[in-house]
């Protein structure tokens, strides 16, 4: 599954929780900051080298796991194109032009795209949902009830892929194949997502019955089996993301 934590011993795995938060925002913060895509891509550049050296990443996975943004992504290119009408007009049909600076601002737009999935995605890799949730609480002093919230959120995530994998597959054992045509194939993603969504209410109605049979929320302070250790380097990568963030955000 794409969409759950992968355990491992990469320079990333073994950051803190919010020491790669920060990070994350920093890569997010510049990528909607900025409207060019030479911007863009060169941000892009990193994340995947930074996903490749420090989470382990292969170069392939990271495609794979992107792959299917591209459904996404080149109609958002197209209408961006169209809907953007200033700059030199570069090719037009009629009412319907492509300037140059529609050309420059599509193109950033949806590889903004790309940048804050693949960002969240690199998080997601290499954090462990119960190490968020106790950052979240004695570091942060979030609510020990929203930071758990937060984790089951995440985890919900590959339960999800899993239930739809399996559908799918059931699907096919009935001779159920995608068909034909527009209003048939809506029909039958229709009926495919209104069958996740119904596993996912049962999933949510089972945790909810577990976590109240095991009094969940019945004392005040919380313990954990193991405990964060001191991220000092994590601190260390943070502030110089924050650092690079800013001349970066001022210079360009």
């Amino acid at each position: 599954m794409l969409f759950q934590y992968n355990g491992g011993a990469s320079l990333l795995h073994r950051l803190g929780p919010l020491s790669k938060l920060i990070w994350v925002g920093c890569f997010s913060l510049l990528s909607m900051a900025w409207d060019s895509t030479l911007h863009e891509a060169a941000l892009l550049a990193v994340l995947i080298v930074v996903a490749w050296l420090g989470a382990r990443l292969t170069l392939v996975r990271q495609l794979r796991v992107m792959s299917f943004l591209i459904g996404v992504g080149i109609p958002y290119f197209i209408l961006s194109i169209l809907a953007i009408r200033e700059g030199h007009t570069v090719m037009s049909w009629g009412p319907i032009g492509i300037t140059t600076e529609g050309l420059d601002i599509a193109g950033a737009l949806t590889l903004r795209i790309f940048v804050l999935f693949l960002a969240s995605y690199i998080y997601l890799s290499t954090t462990d949902p119960r190490d968020f949730v106790q950052a979240l609480n004695l570091r942060l002093r979030v609510p020990y009830r929203f930071a758990f919230g937060i984790s089951v959120a995440l985890t919900f995530l590959p339960l999800l892929e899993e239930e739809g994998h399996t559908i799918m597959a059931a699907r096919r054992v009935r001779g159920q194949e995608p068909p034909r045509g527009l209003r048939k194939r809506l029909a039958y993603w229709s009926g495919y997502a209104a069958a996740v969504l119904v596993n996912a209410v049962r999933r949510v109605q089972q945790t909810a019955l577990a976590m109240e049979g095991k009094g969940f929320g019945a004392y005040a302070d919380r313990t954990y089996l193991r405990e964060l250790g001191n991220d000092r380097f994590g601190y260390i990568c943070a502030v110089v993301a924050v650092i690079a963030t800013a001349v970066l955000w001022w210079s360009l």
